[in-house]
């Protein structure tokens, strides 16, 4: 079949996908942990851990919560027990939201009570905002400021350019005696209406990466970020993606310069990023792995089964393994790896 428009889909597929069954799940809140956020500074955090070179972590994407239908609000509670199965079941040390946690484009009545579900499931988290996260500088009728400081045990950071803030920041795994595992970095993108990683990012990025250079430091990088780039496209026309491809990529404005940045850097191993439904698949381009999370938001459109992805670490210099992962621990599609280090 061929892949459609992702547009196709927001008219009838939310009212299909309420009407299917889903578990009842118990979830209680984790008393300590596996892992906890610190942070350093605005843009950056360490994610401390017992064992920095094994690490799950799983991505979730494109929940959408928050609008105001009795269908929206359905959808939302099943999305929050699909989660909270996920977690039960796959025991991330680390959850990543990768954009449209909520529909602050609609009229909404819960987006607190989303993040607030978000801090109390135990586990840290973080998230990179997509296109319908926020707009004109507010979330939910909230400063971005205030909605930033009602986060709890996360990592979601800013750089502030010309007094200006930037959504962009970084997550060093660190464990006992200073041992250090993955860096993970974070871009938002889709905000109002320029929907791609903006030069200033991407000049942070540089910089991040030249601050390692002349310290030592080179641990390898996964991206996280809301829109794709363009080079999923690439993935796409020439058949080279291994999963499921249902609709067109919607890389908005993007023009190929992010990728290149991460290329250069000579570090960046993988980038995961949502947006497009209805696309899971994974492929390789220049030594970066390009990975489309699962959607996880019953009120998203959309026919496919909600789940996520779990990204699997055994070390900087072993392969890491990553799957889309669905209610009731299964799994869709083989599992891939790829060596973090280059030998």
């Amino acid at each position: 079949m061929e892949p459609v428009n992702r547009r196709q889909f927001l008219a009838a597929s939310v009212a299909g996908a309420s009407a299917m069954a889903f578990p009842q799940l118990a979830f209680a809140r984790s008393a300590k942990p596996k892992a906890r956020i610190e942070r350093v500074d605005t843009d950056r955090f360490e994610l401390i851990c017992d064992h920095p070179d094994r690490l799950r972590i799983l991505q979730i994407s494109d929940t959408h919560m928050g609008a105001p239908t009795a269908g929206e609000r359905v959808g939302d509670e099943r999305s929050r027990k699909t989660i909270r199965t996920l977690i039960s079941e796959q025991e991330p040390d680390f959850v990543f939201h990768t954009g449209d946690f909520i529909n602050n484009d609609k009229e909404a009545v819960e987006h607190r009570d989303a993040v607030g579900f978000m801090n109390d499931l135990g586990t840290p988290w973080s998230l990179v905002w997509g296109n319908h996260d926020h707009s004109e500088g507010q979330v939910d009728g909230l400063s971005l400021d205030d909605y930033y400081a009602r986060l709890e045990n996360h990592a979601m950071g800013y750089r502030v350019f010309n007094g200006a803030r930037e959504y962009c920041f970084r997550i060093d795994v660190r464990g006992p005696k200073n041992r250090r595992g993955v860096s993970l970095f974070g871009f938002n993108c889709g905000g109002g209406d320029s929907k791609v990683i903006s030069k200033n990012q991407l000049d942070w990025f540089r910089g991040q990466i030249e601050e390692d250079r002349r310290l030592g430091r080179a641990e390898p990088v996964l991206v996280m970020q809301h829109i794709p780039t363009v080079e999923y496209k690439t993935l796409f026309d020439t058949h080279l993606g291994v999963g499921r491809r249902g609709e067109n990529v919607c890389f908005e404005l993007d023009k190929g310069d992010a990728f290149a940045a991460y290329r250069d850097s000579g570090r960046v191993r993988g980038v995961f990023c949502g947006h497009d439904h209805v696309n899971d698949y994974t492929g390789q381009l220049d030594d970066i792995r390009l990975t489309y999370g699962r959607v996880s938001g019953w009120s998203a459109y959309g026919d496919w089964q909600r789940g996520g992805r779990l990204i699997e670490m055994h070390g900087n210099d072993q392969p890491y393994h990553t799957r889309v992962v669905l209610p009731r621990g299964i799994s869709e599609l083989p599992e891939w790896s790829q060596t973090l280090r280059d030998s």
